[in-house]
């Protein structure tokens, strides 16, 4: 097993999205309840970034679409439900969702040691 350095333990924080790129992944970290996890960085709708979402309760919003994602076992919760933050009435998900299915996001194995967290591939 190969283990790939992602940052230090204390740039990762509670709440909020850190960005990184390991393996040629774009990944995004965050805590939830003091444990790491790291998620593609794309939502699965349109293969968008997802580095400009938000972070709550341990789940991640899209910021483009507002599909929300449990953020340490990338299970989506909510699928299509803004465009560009503006919230779209249930009557016009289906449009926005393009025939798209609901999908979770990739997750990726995170280890933490010595105060670092590290790609475990």
């Amino acid at each position: 097993m190969k283990r790939v350095e992602l940052a230090a333990s204390g740039e990762v924080q509670e709440g909020q999205l850190h960005a990184v790129s390991a393996e040629g992944r774009s990944l995004l970290l965050t805590r939830v309840g003091g444990r790491a996890c790291a998620v593609e960085n794309r939502c699965p709708h349109f293969n968008l970034p997802m580095t400009r979402g938000k972070v709550e309760n341990g789940v991640i919003r899209c910021p483009w679409h507002g599909s929300r994602f449990d953020a340490c076992s990338g299970e989506n919760i909510d699928w299509v439900t803004a465009v560009a933050g503006l919230p779209l009435p249930q009557w016009s998900r289906a449009l926005v969702a393009a025939g798209r299915k609901p999908a979770p996001l990739q997750t990726v194995a995170v280890t933490e040691v010595d105060g670092k967290l590290y790609l475990e591939s």
